[in-house]
């Protein structure tokens, strides 16, 4: 069997039984198709890795024994906000895919100016949810023992007060790079325009709250792209990649 790393909303025991929950038990028992006595290991965003055993199931939940378990931190030194903008469904989640597994540790949805995507206000709730089991996919696929924190989406110009430390727009006629600008202090916001870019009064209103603008080499990536791109760099060059 491959490799399997399953994430967990329980609060796990450092060793006996746990009865989990339905959604990692449907997908050990009916997609993987653990057979009894299949280890593997469990998270549940601690910072810990929980090796566990399948022993069997109950109506459909799968109950599993904890052998042990040990620290495994996987949390990048740069605490990394992406300000990410609504973009077409699998745009955004290809790039909430590769944010996760980078190593971003905190995900604000914002709507922009320029977004071709809108939610309604009814389907806020469903989109948010899918993110969040997107989220939890990548986590599992690149081994992470943290889970980021996804923020329900928020127009831009009210998420922009909430930013902490160092703030990075992506603007194409931006002078500096990446390796032009000191390196943060632990935290960095990156803010990343949808398909159409930033308004120039979110531009404003980003510079305006502390963001320095940065351009991402002389090409024009398109939104997903330069999000992760700048993600990817940042972690190069002050985190840990």
């Amino acid at each position: 069997m491959p490799r399997i790393h399953l994430y967990t909303s329980l609060q796990l025991p450092e060793s006996g039984p746990v009865l989990l929950e339905q959604a990692p038990s449907h997908h050990l028992l009916r997609v993987l198709r653990a057979r009894s006595r299949q280890h593997f290991t469990l998270f549940n965003g601690d910072g810990c890795d929980y090796h566990a055993e399948l022993r069997g199931s109950d109506k459909g939940r799968a109950l599993v024994s904890i052998r042990s378990h040990a620290p495994r931190p996987t949390a990048s030194p740069l605490a990394i906000t992406l300000l990410l903008a609504l973009t077409r469904g699998e745009r955004l989640e290809w790039a909430l895919q590769k944010a996760v597994e980078l190593g971003v540790q905190r995900i604000q949805p914002v709507q922009c100016q320029h977004s071709v995507a809108v939610i309604a206000e009814e389907r806020k709730v469903r989109r948010t949810e899918r993110w969040q089991e997107i989220i939890i996919a990548a986590c599992e696929q690149s081994s992470s023992t943290t889970l980021p924190e996804l923020c329900p989406p928020l127009p831009l110009l009210q998420a922009l007060p909430g930013v902490q430390g160092d703030g990075l727009v992506l603007e194409t006629q931006a002078t500096d790079r990446l390796q032009d600008i000191p390196p943060p202090h632990r935290t960095l916001t990156i803010l990343s325009g949808p398909e159409g870019g930033l308004h120039p009064d979110e531009i404003a209103a980003a510079r305006e709250a502390g963001f320095r603008p940065i351009r991402m080499g002389p090409r024009i990536l398109r939104a997903e792209t330069a999000a992760i791109a700048a993600v990817a760099g940042a972690q190069s060059l002050w985190g840990d990649l």
